[in-house]
């Protein structure tokens, strides 16, 4: 059974020659019940528009449409007693959210070629609080929401479960290995299986640990094919044939370094001595990560220089030739 009809109508006064204030109206965005009710004039004296032929053309911010009275269906009537009424039943396309704009073209003569457009008019479109982002209410949305916080919950829990059980069964399998290959296991392995040395030896060469040789006071040299061998004075000098020899200890503080360079006063030292430096057992290793390495000499000193400046104090074996 079909009903009244609800309709928002406009009242709405429009001049063809000069702007008329209107009162502001509002559209709803999809609503196909608004009827404008158009009186329009021409310098306040009724327009007739008997056989004219109107055009109501709106632009929006969707862009431009129009409404056609001399078109079946489309939405434009004429009347009112002195003929001067236009009524439009507004498409829903021909208004989009935002400010939208109106003017009506009048087409009059025997061919309906004489154009004249009339002032305009403007009116509001806003948007549906229900649109195609609304999303519909039931009662099953906090089921839902706790259902989902429980599928977190036990995701966050398998998750930790599958973390422990991979790390118990590498800690197992490290296990496992070790006894394995330990020397009372089923395969057992020693560093002469796999062509490791059974001990070490320095032979005056570097051991792992940074060493050179094990006996204290040594002088370090190369040998044969350059290996770094570690020898007492008594040795060196053998070796270098030389007749006489001596050696002394110069020693370098922490704070007499002046740009990465330091001279000390060293006993026996000539400007053309032949000199042999190196660092004692226990400066060694701040020796080597400050590279130092002497730089000059001259009557009675030797300079030194190092890339980085050592924390701590060092000792220098300095073996004079002769």
């Amino acid at each position: 059974m079909g009903g009244t009809e609800v309709l928002k109508q406009f009242e709405i006064a429009l001049d063809i020659s000069r702007s008329i204030s209107n009162r502001a109206f509002t559209v709803v965005e999809g609503d196909t019940g608004n009827v404008l009710h158009i009186t329009l004039t021409d310098d306040g004296e009724p327009a007739d528009l008997s056989g004219c032929r109107v055009l109501a053309i709106f632009s929006k911010s969707t862009g431009t449409s129009s409404q056609d009275s001399g078109a079946e269906g489309g939405g434009v009537t004429i009347g009112g007693a002195a003929m001067n009424e236009v009524t439009i039943r507004l498409f829903n396309t021909s208004f989009a959210p935002g400010m939208v704009e109106c003017e009506l073209q009048v087409y009059s003569g025997s061919t309906l070629t004489t154009l004249v457009t009339s002032a305009k008019f403007n009116f509001t479109c806003r948007r549906g609080i229900l649109n195609d982002e609304t999303v519909c209410s039931t009662n099953e949305y906090p089921l839902l929401a706790e259902l989902m916080a429980q599928a977190a919950e036990a995701v966050e829990t398998a998750e930790t479960a599958a973390a422990a059980a991979y790390a118990a069964a590498a800690a197992t399998g490290q296990d496992a290995h070790a006894a394995r290959h330990a020397a009372d296991g089923p395969d057992p392995v020693s560093p002469g299986s796999i062509g490791a040395a059974e001990e070490v030896h320095a032979h005056g060469g570097l051991t792992g640990d940074g060493r050179l040789g094990t006996a204290e006071g040594c002088f370090a040299m190369t040998g044969a094919g350059g290996l770094l061998m570690a020898r007492t004075a008594e040795e060196a000098k053998n070796l270098l044939n030389i007749t006489a020899a001596t050696g002394v200890e110069a020693a370098l503080t922490a704070s007499g370094w002046v740009d990465n360079a330091q001279t000390v006063n060293v006993e026996g030292v000539a400007a053309n001595s032949n000199v042999i430096v190196s660092p004692a057992p226990e400066s060694m290793q701040a020796w080597a990560e400050s590279a130092v390495y002497c730089s000059a000499q001259g009557a009675g000193t030797l300079t030194f220089t190092c890339t980085a400046v050592p924390e701590s104090a060092l000792t220098a074996h300095v073996l004079i030739l002769r």
